[in-house]
């Protein structure tokens, strides 16, 4: 029962009631007294002497009676005899009860009363004091007495003392006092005295962390981790509320934005798509360490750990942000050097690095490039930069900075273009030396490929040209930064950008073709590339987007294509049924790869990765591959006997690891061999002991509540919780900690456990960083033995994928297998437009041309508008790319000698941010065209000289024309609504010019007006009549308009025949 009883007087968190110090009145309840019905006398002085003496005594009295022991008040009560009359109801409040009107005066204490009081005093204090961690720390002076035995006690007060009350408030203010004192002095240093923000406030630690960072990092979007958030603060929290669309509120002294940290990636990709450069800042210490750390009272410690950009940020493999199949994100790195020159006779260099951080493609080149820089552009349009890395300042000339921002301001792409600047332009000897030691520095090895260990990667470098070696140094030190530079180390992934085996296609081409897009809503389907791609792998459609914009003009190389091609057609055994079934459905290797080498792959990833390689690995044998034996085609043998060479590396990564535990993401059980990582099996084995014990602790609970039957219970995450039934009314023990509650039950925890789950809480956390670092570790090693063996594989399946791609478009009706010649001809028989036919439900219109070997290699064409002219030409030029490519051709047969090249001046666009006109857009691209034409090159020109006069038009088709036929002799297909020049032409070079027309039909209606049905068939010869009055009339212009342009241009054409025949007539008579 005592138990219970001191149970029962016990505040609910387990401190004894004050009232439990003082004992209860002996006498028996009085009957309240009835409230006197006299006026009260508001005259009466009251700061007369005598009212003050009374309240004086009152309050004498009152603290003394308070604070006396026992025995004083039962000597008290026994004096105060009939002055206290007994009540019939005796109630508990009664029995603490103090009369007020009393009169007897305290008598001093005794030597032992005094003892037993103070006893009271210091019990009440460190029961109420000493479960406070604040007034734990600070050592009270009552503790030194006690210790100090030597010391006397403290003189017995006197009555008009504030007796033991007065004596405890100057203890405890002197408790307070030096607490306060010892906060202060470890303060000290934390903070910048006095650094008061804008709002008036002084900065936290944390918003000082926070101005540290964004001093040295003012270009980007920082995310700081805070718990299971991050945080944005000041303007980033603006920009972060409008891109992101969260909150964004003031809080002391900056604007703060959240995000939740689950959530990390999404919103990453939504400011990289934008523009920005986001960084990302994590806690270095957790909860559990820092607890029983040195600097435990301190912030915690924040790093940036990741940087990114829209080029550098290397996705997830399975992201649904991937739509671009076809292309990875690069980074395009240039250096300029002027070579002389003024105005349009001005000469520059460039050195150009481009890379696709993602997939560790690296592309280089050094070119150069007139006033107007063309080649330039042609390399933007190809590569589409998400990124530019540029000289800042001299280092870039205006020409070149006011074309890059001419391209970046008129970009179709869905991302912006971000440009970058390096502020301090290297010289030759400075990259070269910023090379050497980049591949040279074994501490960083670990993601080197073997010609990196040789040495022969910086022997390549060193016969770089000088520019180039300028951007490569730029780019390995700008990508330092965003932990990406290690895909500069693999040899075999360095491309230059033209190759004399292949084709290049200059921007112009890419776009009036539209080989990438479509130029009206500029996405892929009705372009080149969306009829050629039936890849099943994005490293494969990435491989035939380069193999689209790159030609070959290597015979030898093409043959093999073809034959390739050819093979997979006719081969009917289930070897190529395997190899189709093993590319379907198979990760996007090459990022993986790229996610391993740069230590950013996920477990998850990993359990992707592995088992699709062993996939890889395993669908063919050794015995199979043997050079020359499954395939006739030596691109389809190259890449089937790649694949078993995974067999070994692939088993052995399987063996090293749990892919069931890869799946769930849990690194500390990821190994198979535990002795592989030992660190890792002594914190499982601590904790396991921990574990152990809390069940041990569990049994002696048991006992304590008399329930044999409890078990620990979990809720909220919250766990090993003791939960107790409250209808059981069981005794808790006073140093049981309640941590949560219901209706019906309570749940605590003991002090054993709260001090065991922070000892496993620490375990758990160290064993976090251990399984991180070996999982780190183990990335390391995949890319330090197996990289280059497991990326020419991946290369191989993205060669035969392409090569089955190829395939499919040849099974389409009505492709056919071209013929390679090297003779100088272009034979397309009943060629069709491939995308106009995919995208069109009527059937087109099949043409013929022939040019060389024998016939003429210049073609003008003339027509009526919306006769097929201009999609006859792209028909010949696209059927030329995709032979050339190693495809069938959409005709009924074809034979070519190889082109180096493709230039087309077609369509009319200003340029008015670079200063040209629309004329003069079509001058500098006829004035390139000249420039770049071989007479292996095929040249069309549209509607040449529209832009000025007549006359003036005229004479430059003319002479452009005459240039490229009796200079250049390249093939030329030539469409102008100028007969003259078109008859003119024939007549100058009957051997070499040839006048087509697209044909029609014209018929003449009731009302005058003419009808005229297109036939889109090319016809020998040329035509006056270009029908524009006919064509505003299928737009729509008013009929009124219509009747009077064609009054007008049958007067003008009279007039124009009138002159003729005079002419002609003065020509006799001369």
């Amino acid at each position: 029962m005592s138990a219970l009883r001191n149970r029962q007087l016990t505040s609910p968190k387990g401190q004894a009631m004050i009232s439990s110090f003082f004992s209860p009145s002996q006498e028996s309840p009085t009957r309240r007294k009835k409230r006197t019905s006299s006026p009260i006398d508001l005259t009466v002085d009251s700061g007369s002497d005598d009212n003050a003496d009374a309240h004086r005594s009152k309050r004498l009295r009152t603290t003394s009676a308070f604070f006396q022991p026992k025995v004083a008040q039962a000597n008290e009560i026994a004096q105060a005899g009939p002055s206290h009359t007994q009540t019939r109801h005796g109630g508990a409040a009664e029995q603490w009860r103090f009369d007020l009107s009393s009169s007897a005066a305290a008598k001093p204490r005794s030597v032992a009363e005094q003892t037993e009081q103070n006893k009271l005093h210091e019990k009440a204090k460190h029961i109420l004091l000493g479960d406070s961690e604040y007034f734990s720390k600070v050592k009270r002076p009552e503790d030194a007495e006690e210790d100090d035995k030597s010391e006397k006690a403290d003189e017995e007060p006197s009555a008009g003392d504030h007796s033991a009350g007065s004596v405890s408030f100057e203890q405890f203010m002197h408790m307070v006092n030096s607490s306060s004192a010892s906060s202060s002095k470890n303060m000290k240093g934390k903070k910048k005295a006095g650094e008061v923000g804008p709002s008036g406030e002084t900065y936290t630690d944390l918003e000082l962390q926070v101005k540290g960072f964004k001093e040295k990092h003012k270009d980007a979007i920082l995310m700081f981790q805070d718990g299971y958030r991050y945080r944005f603060f000041g303007e980033d929290a603006e920009v972060a509320a409008k891109e992101l669309g969260v909150l964004c509120f003031p809080k002391r002294n900056f604007l703060t934005a959240m995000i939740p940290i689950h959530r990390q990636d999404v919103y990453i990709k939504k400011l990289l798509a934008n523009g920005h450069k986001v960084g990302v800042v994590e806690q270095t210490e957790t909860a559990a360490l820092k607890k029983v750390s040195k600097n435990k009272s301190k912030i915690f410690s924040r790093e940036l750990t990741q940087l990114y950009t829209a080029a550098t940020y290397v996705d997830e493999l399975d992201s649904v942000d991937n739509t671009d199949r076809t292309s990875a994100p690069p980074l395009m790195c240039l250096a300029e050097e002027l070579r002389g020159g003024m105005g349009p006779d001005e000469r520059v260099r460039f050195g150009m690095i481009v890379i696709s951080p993602s997939t560790g493609d690296v592309v280089w080149d050094e070119f150069e490039d007139n006033h107007m820089r063309t080649e330039l552009e042609t390399r933007m349009v190809h590569i589409k930069p998400y990124e530019m890395l540029i000289p800042k300042g001299d280092g870039l000339s205006k020409p070149s900075a006011k074309m890059i921002n001419h391209f970046i301001q008129n970009s179709t792409s869905d991302h912006g273009i971000r440009k970058e600047h390096f502020r301090v332009h290297l010289s030759y000897s400075e990259a070269f030396a910023l090379l050497t030691k980049f591949y040279t520095d074994k501490t960083d090895s670990a993601t080197a490929s073997d010609s990196y260990n040789s040495g022969k990667l910086m022997a390549a470098v060193s016969d770089f040209p000088n520019l180039v070696v300028v951007a490569l140094a730029h780019a390995i030190q700008y990508l330092s930064a965003f932990d990406v530079e290690g895909a500069f180390r693999e040899t075999r992934l360095f491309a230059k950008f033209t190759e004399r085996t292949h084709m290049l296609l200059n921007g112009n081409t890419l776009t009036n073709l539209e080989i990438y897009r479509n130029e009206t809503d500029f996405t892929i389907k009705g372009s080149l590339m969306w009829i050629l791609d039936h890849t099943a792998t994005a490293f494969g459609a990435r491989m035939l987007r380069s193999w689209v914009g790159r030609p070959l003009v290597d015979l030898s190389a093409l043959n093999d294509r073809i034959t390739a091609v050819q093979e997979i057609l006719e081969d009917k055994t289930p070897k190529l049924t395997l190899l189709r079934q093993l590319l379907r459905r198979l990760p996007d290797l090459a990022r993986g790869l790229c996610r391993i080498q740069y230590g950013k792959c996920t477990p998850q990833e990993l359990a992707v990765l592995l088992p699709a390689l062993g996939k890889v690995a395993t669908t063919f044998t050794p015995a199979e591959t043997v050079a020359g034996t499954m395939f006739n085609s030596v691109l389809l043998n190259d890449a089937v006997s790649a694949l078993p060479k995974l067999k070994g590396p692939v088993k052995q990564l399987l063996g090293a690891v749990s892919i069931k535990m890869a799946k769930e993401g849990k690194k500390e059980l990821l190994w198979t061999d535990p002795d592989k990582y030992p660190d890792l099996d002594s914190l499982h084995t601590s904790i396991q002991v921990v574990e152990s014990e809390l069940i041990d602790e569990l049994k002696k609970i048991r006992k304590v509540v008399k329930k044999p039957a409890l078990t620990y219970t979990t809720c909220a995450g919250e766990e090993y919780l003791v939960e107790i039934n409250k209808s059981d009314k069981r005794t808790i023990p006073i140093n049981w900690t309640k941590v949560s509650s219901t209706k019906s039950v309570d749940r605590f925890r003991t002090p054993e456990i709260r001090v065991k789950l922070d000892e496993r809480a620490r375990y758990k956390e160290a064993l976090e960083i251990a399984a991180n670092k070996a999982y780190l570790a183990f990335l390391s090693e995949i890319t330090q033995n197996h990289y280059a063996v497991l990326r020419d594989a991946v290369n191989k399946l993205a060669t035969a994928d392409c090569l089955l791609s190829l395939a499919v478009v040849a099974l389409q009706e009505g492709y056919v297998k071209p013929e390679f010649t090297s003779d100088d001809t272009l034979e397309i028989s009943e060629g069709r437009h491939p995308m106009v036919e995919a995208l069109r439900s009527n059937p087109f219109v099949p043409n013929s041309v022939r040019m060389g070997g024998g016939i003429p290699g210049s073609k003008i064409i003339t027509g009526p508008n919306m006769g097929g002219k201009s999609s006859t030409v792209r028909m010949v030029a696209l059927c030329a790319i995709m032979a050339q490519i190693g495809s069938y051709v959409p005709a009924k047969a074809m034979k070519i000698g190889l082109l180096d090249g493709i230039l087309t001046r077609m369509g009319a666009s200003d340029e008015l941010a670079r200063g040209r006109s629309t004329f003069m857009v079509e001058m500098q691209e006829t004035s390139d065209i000249i420039k770049l034409a071989t007479p292996r090159t095929l040249v069309i020109l549209d509607e040449l000289g529209r832009g000025t006069s007549t006359f003036d038009g005229m004479a430059i088709a003319g002479a452009v024309l005459q240039h490229l036929v009796q200079t250049t002799r390249c093939k030329t297909l030539f469409i102008t609504h100028f007969p003259q020049v078109a008859t003119d032409m024939e007549k100058k070079f009957p051997l070499d010019v040839q006048n087509l027309h697209m044909g029609y039909a014209e018929d003449t209606r009731i009302d005058g007006s003419r009808e005229v049905t297109f036939l889109y068939k090319l016809s020998n010869g040329i035509t006056t009549e270009s029908f524009g009055v006919e064509c505003a009339r299928l737009a729509g212009v008013p009929e009124s308009i219509l009747v009077e342009a064609t009054s007008q241009s049958e007067n003008m054409r009279a007039v124009i025949e009138q002159r003729v025949k005079r002419n002609k007539w003065v020509d006799r008579l001369s």
